[in-house]
């Protein structure tokens, strides 16, 4: 571990602990494009690029912080050094690197929702379909919506702002 810090995360490389274990996953091509086009689409939405980010990290009180693949922030959020608080987060993406990826569909399920983030989606180039999840709780999202590629995706942030994103351009992956 001291030598990757010494050289640095080998370029195209995200490096997060998560429960205690360092995870390193190397970024795919259909990450990116999708995050890209999600972009596109929040900043048609009006919103400036100020509240809207990748790979930026997110504080969360006494827990492990994270560095989601796309990340929008209310207003007023204040950002701390290189970081957010999780409190000003109102939207989260994750682009799934496996299938089934245990850390996108059940411990951040459980943590943005314990930590009232309102929207969290999952862009799962295997599945092909975006799960949209809103309404948090302790224990997750009250409400789960699972829309296949090429329909579009809409929500509103609580700011109002209405985002629509076109899913009909996302990559998919083979398992």
């Amino acid at each position: 571990m001291s030598d990757l810090i010494e050289r640095g995360v080998p370029e195209g490389y995200k490096v997060e602990v998560f429960d205690g274990r360092v995870i390193m996953t190397p970024q795919s091509p259909e990450q990116d494009w999708t995050v890209s086009d999600v972009k596109d689409a929040v900043k048609a939405a009006g919103i400036v690029r100020e509240r809207v980010f990748g790979d930026v990290l997110i504080t969360f009180p006494g827990e492990n912080d994270a560095a989601p693949d796309l990340t929008i922030v209310g207003f007023d959020a204040e950002r701390r050094k290189n970081s957010y608080s999780c409190l000003d987060v109102l939207a989260v993406l994750e682009v799934p690197s496996e299938p089934e990826d245990e850390k996108d569909y059940v411990r951040n399920v459980r943590k943005y929702g314990r930590f009232g983030i309102d929207h969290y989606l999952i862009a799962d180039p295997f599945k092909k379909a975006v799960t949209l999840m809103s309404e948090p709780q302790a224990s997750g999202y009250g409400r789960v919506v699972e829309i296949p590629y090429g329909e579009p995706v809409t929500f509103t942030l609580a700011t109002g702002e209405r985002v629509e994103i076109d899913t009909s351009t996302f990559p998919t992956r083979d398992v």
